[in-house]
């Protein structure tokens, strides 16, 4: 049973220790762009299937200007979109006419370049799905509480064992010297 909870504490370390500095770049990026410019999305839609599957999280990035077939981020009301663009209208970039890949027509409002969030850079698929996941109770739960809970179980049994250990050499020292 020690040996078990000793894996489990290693391999939940080594898994947070690892994880980690992802997370904490996503959760930057999904709130602000101060890294880089790069700001974080998660892909609610099947709409760039298959290149961009349903759950990804995409990264992107602003630059000046946006050429035909990139994948653009753009505000439309308070909903964050990602499609391709398709054809740039005004030859100063000035909008955008953006198509969903799965779509079989484009978007009927072309993009104006100050709703562009940024250029994809990289997506990692599927991984959007925990991110939701994350911000319900039961994921919450399960991600954060729990292990965070195990943790300190593991530490405060340590530090039970270690007073335990210390308080029978204290014993043993007093039995010598009467």
């Amino acid at each position: 049973m020690r040996n078990v909870a000793k894996i489990t504490y290693t391999t939940l370390t080594v898994l947070i220790l690892g994880l980690l500095p992802f997370v904490v770049f996503t959760l930057i990026t999904s709130k602000t762009d101060v890294i880089g410019g790069i700001r974080s999305f998660v892909v609610l839609t099947g709409s760039m299937g298959p290149s961009i599957p349903q759950g990804s999280i995409i990264f992107t990035q602003r630059t000046p200007s946006y050429q035909k077939g990139d994948v653009i981020s753009f505000q439309k009301g308070n909903v964050t979109m990602t499609h391709r663009v398709v054809q740039v209208i005004d030859a100063k970039g000035v909008s955008y006419q953006t198509k969903g890949d799965a779509n079989k027509t484009a978007d009927p409002e072309s993009v104006s370049s100050k709703d562009v969030l940024g250029k994809s850079i990289f997506f990692v698929p599927y991984v959007g799905k925990l991110v939701l996941f994350l911000k319900t109770f039961p994921g919450y739960a399960l991600f954060i509480i729990f292990p965070t809970v195990f943790f300190i179980v593991f530490e405060l049994n340590n530090i039970r064992k270690e007073i335990m250990s210390l308080a029978e050499k204290k014993a043993l020292e007093k039995m010598q010297v009467v």
